[in-house]
């Protein structure tokens, strides 16, 4: 006579698995939450390169190569861009940094020997000094704490993007072996994964399709215009008019009406009959760099290899800002894409109660 286990045995240790894979997904759960923007930014990184990895993959001899490279060439020019930005900042502020030195000095803060060793002079200082310490100094470390967790948030999308090119294959693999490769599961999370291809890679197509235009735009005006109402940091603000173009509607605005303000100021200050320039760079830039990409080219572009409307494409970039705050751009458009999806392919097959598999 064998000592068999109880029938209920394999039940309970199949509940204690469930419980422990519960547990787990809810950890990860809360640390994805809390690091939400971040992940979503890794996302967007990781559709926006994916056409190019691709191309990658094709001459490279391992997959984490050719995630290495595609990232790098795919995040190069946003690394350049932010050191020309660094690099004026820095020519704008020469002149104060004098004055900041002398002020360092006056607070018995050797400035050579803090570029030399900076984290050991301001550890000296802070111990001998207390809470005297200066307002300088506190607004100084509340920048680098600020700049410190942006450089770690920048990092783990980087991170996220990275693994998700090296490993995607291996993910999408995993997901056919768990819900099966013919099920309703696998060809939503397909058709999702298409459409959020399309989407944001659709952001990194306008955002250099609007910074390309806007150069031309700025640098033809000041070949056009008087000196006295000749646009400052061109190049920069051709930068700018990209990277705002990522918010719709909101989009250049931010960066072309206020230099078209500063423009008719300087135009008033010299002569009323200048302040055509500044009234031609506003109707120009409006359309050729605003409203003609957001309006026609972006919505065609994020829509071409979906059967959704252009409106709900930009409804999830407008509204998906404005509920969720700057990661809303990539959430709104992931969440437009998710509903889409599930009422096209799985609501009516709940509906009609037609069988889930073999889509």
């Amino acid at each position: 006579m064998g000592w068999d286990l109880p029938s209920s045995a394999p039940s309970r240790e199949r509940a204690a698995w469930w419980g422990v894979v519960a547990v787990l997904a809810a950890v990860v759960g809360l640390v994805a939450l809390k690091l939400l923007g971040t992940f979503l930014l890794g996302v967007f990184m990781y559709y926006g390169a994916r056409p190019m990895h691709r191309r990658v993959e094709r001459h490279s001899p391992s997959q984490g190569l050719a995630a290495t490279a595609t990232l790098l060439v795919t995040a190069l020019p946003f690394l350049l861009v932010a050191g020309y930005f660094a690099v004026l900042a820095l020519g704008e502020l020469a002149p104060q940094l004098a004055e900041y030195r002398s002020i360092l000095a006056t607070a018995g803060i050797d400035v050579d020997a803090l570029l030399t060793h900076p984290a050991r002079q301001l550890y000296g200082y802070l111990m001998a000094n207390g809470a005297s310490t200066p307002v300088h100094i506190d607004i100084a470390l509340s920048y680098l704490g600020h700049a410190s967790n942006w450089l770690a948030n920048v990092g783990v999308a980087l991170l996220v993007a990275f693994t998700l090119l090296r490993d995607g294959h291996r993910l999408r693999a995993w997901f056919a072996r768990l819900v099966g490769p013919g099920s309703l599961a696998m060809a939503y999370a397909s058709a999702v994964d298409a459409d959020l291809e399309s989407v944001y890679f659709s952001n990194v197509i306008i955002v250099a399709f609007v910074a390309i235009v806007s150069e031309l735009l700025f640098q033809g005006y000041n070949v056009l215009a008087p000196p006295a109402v000749a646009l400052p940091f061109p190049t920069v603000l051709a930068i700018a008019m990209g990277l705002a173009s990522l918010v719709p509607l909101i989009a250049g605005k931010v960066v072309y009406l206020p230099a078209a303000g500063y423009l008719g100021w300087q135009a008033a200050q010299v002569d009323d009959a200048l302040l055509v320039f500044p009234l031609a760079f506003l109707l120009v830039t409006f359309v050729v760099a605003d409203f003609v990409p957001l309006t026609f080219v972006l919505p065609q572009i994020a829509g071409r290899r979906m059967d959704l409307r252009v409106e709900l494409v930009m409804f999830g970039y407008v509204v998906g800002t404005v509920v969720f705050g700057w990661y809303g751009l990539f959430l709104g458009p992931l969440l437009v894409v998710l509903v889409a999806e599930a009422a096209d392919r799985v609501l009516p097959r709940l509906v009609h109660r037609d069988p889930l598999d073999d889509p």
